[in-house]
């Protein structure tokens, strides 16, 4: 059990070409979900998994509560959280629109210690698939689960979530997928 990576090439501007880079990233082995941590910490404690999913739950309100107050968040052992700002301006120039995007998040250092002995696993990357062994793996993932995100897709078939979004983005157009939910809850599946 460890932290599955993969190494991919660092795209090179095509005017500036210079000695071919990696990076590494990281593979998700899945996500854990608020009923998982809860058991988790139930095993560990005398509180039910009730008590620690209400905690949870006043948690998150009171983090939001504080950064719609216009407050950052500091929690020593795990981090620091601030609100995300996005600017978008009008049609005609002269005004902008400032909007939330989101919250940032940086790590507590004792958050990364307890990280950095962690197991790492070099997973190779796969020769790359065609558009079609893509979309056959795809096909046969929906037969099973009725649904596919873009991280499902990607996962599934060794690609990065750019690739992934533009396959993704072309089924819909041919009519292979369909589009449900929004933002960032938006899934696919096969249309009836």
């Amino acid at each position: 059990m460890g932290i599955k990576f993969k190494v991919h090439e660092t795209p090179q501007p095509k005017n500036r070409p210079g000695k071919k880079l990696s990076h590494a990233r990281a593979v998700s082995d899945g996500t854990a979900k608020m009923d998982y941590l809860c058991k988790m910490i139930c095993s560990r404690s005398t509180i039910s998994s009730a008590d620690v999913k209400a905690v949870l739950d006043s948690f998150a309100w009171a983090i939001t509560l504080c950064l719609k107050s216009g407050q950052h968040v500091e929690l020593e052992e795990l981090g620091y959280f601030s609100p995300s700002l996005r600017t978008q301006p009008s049609a005609d120039g002269k005004k902008m629109t400032v909007m939330v995007d989101g919250v940032n998040f940086r790590c507590s250092e004792k958050l990364k210690e307890g990280l950095r002995d962690a197991e790492l696993e070099h997973v190779k990357t796969s020769a790359k698939l065609t558009l079609d062994e893509r979309k056959k793996k795809m096909l046969d993932f929906l037969q099973r689960n009725k649904r596919i995100s873009t991280l499902d897709y990607a996962e599934l078939n060794g690609c990065s979530r750019y690739r992934a979004t533009a396959d993704i983005k072309l089924f819909v157009e041919k009519g292979v997928l369909s589009k449900i939910g929004g933002g960032t809850h938006v899934m696919y599946v096969l249309p009836n």
